[in-house]
């Protein structure tokens, strides 16, 4: 008698704190899980200024501000990329090295924003801003939009 009244309190006790730890490890869980995330409407997560910017994407812009298409060609980017490298090595007397103004990312997917001073062949100076998506390791360029066209 005594022996069964024992190993029930004793089974109350590992009970509760089994139910105990499963409660404990279920509701933060179930919170996490179900917390609407902060960014939900764009699909991008801003990554913080301290974040650092992607190798792949820096030597691509670096090779495509120098235009350099061995190095392009090795990244595996599309025709149209190689083509605008070299409208710009024409357009441009000097160009200074591309900075990266800002990144964002989701899963699988990341943008890296880069701007650089350049020289004209006319003489005039600009700021020329580009886009370089990389999805899953792969690098594409962004192009800017186009010109609205003023007559309709």
């Amino acid at each position: 008698m005594r022996r069964r009244r024992w190993m029930r309190r004793i089974g109350a006790v590992i009970g509760t704190v089994a139910l105990g730890g499963l409660l404990g490890f279920l509701v933060p869980t179930v919170i996490a899980e179900y917390t609407p995330q902060k960014s939900a409407q764009t699909g991008l997560v801003p990554v913080t200024n301290g974040a650092p910017e992607l190798p792949i994407a820096r030597e691509f812009i670096n090779a495509f501000v120098r235009n350099d298409q061995a190095t392009l060609r090795a990244l595996g980017v599309d025709e149209t990329a190689a083509v605008k490298a070299n409208d710009l090595a024409a357009s441009v007397a000097q160009i200074g090295n591309p900075v990266l103004l800002g990144t964002a990312g989701a899963a699988g997917a990341s943008v890296q924003a880069y701007a650089s001073d350049a020289q004209l062949n006319d003489g005039t100076h600009t700021i020329l801003s580009w886009r370089v998506l990389t999805l899953s390791g792969r690098v594409v360029l962004i192009l800017p939009p186009q010109a609205l066209n003023n007559t309709p």
